[in-house]
């Protein structure tokens, strides 16, 4: 009898810490913790935009990113190079992308906000843009990029 008695107690004592030892839950995520990286890359982005800095810009996308501009189709990072060449062209001196909101988890990041850009002598395009980060290798790069203008087209004034 006093056998079973410590064979239960055993028992029971193993039973009472396993179930105290539950794994614990991760640390919830953060959206805002990335929210730096976030704007500093955009300071980038501007900086390379008003460059021409074409290589410099399509560097703050992932390798699997596709952009999504207005009355474009679709494109890869690859394609994206072509089309951030014609930037020079367009005579500008100042871009600024402006944080709005971050959201999400730690495998994507949405960020939403506006831009403006301007050729010193007037706004040339403004509007608003959805951005989805995800890492590429350590770092948070654009993966998803949409944007659209607030200004109206010259055919519809």
């Amino acid at each position: 009898m006093r056998k079973f008695a410590i064979l239960l107690s055993v028992v029971i004592l193993v039973a009472f810490m396993a179930c105290n030892s539950a794994p614990q839950a991760p640390a919830a995520f953060d959206p805002s913790s990335v929210k730096a990286e976030i704007i500093a890359a955009n300071q980038q982005f501007d900086d390379a935009f008003v460059k021409g800095d074409s290589a410099g810009i399509a560097a703050l996308y992932h390798t699997d990113a596709k952009i999504f501009p207005p009355n474009m189709h679709s494109c890869n990072r690859d394609e994206m190079s072509g089309m951030m060449k014609m930037i020079p062209q367009m005579h500008l001196k100042s871009m600024k992308l402006n944080t709005d909101e971050v959201s999400g988890g730690p495998d994507e990041i949405v960020e939403t906000g506006n831009y403006e850009m301007d050729d010193s002598t007037k706004v040339v395009d403004k509007g608003n843009y959805v951005v989805v980060w995800k890492k590429d290798g350590d770092k948070w790069k654009m993966f998803r990029d949409i944007w659209n203008s607030s200004v109206m087209p010259a055919a519809m004034k």
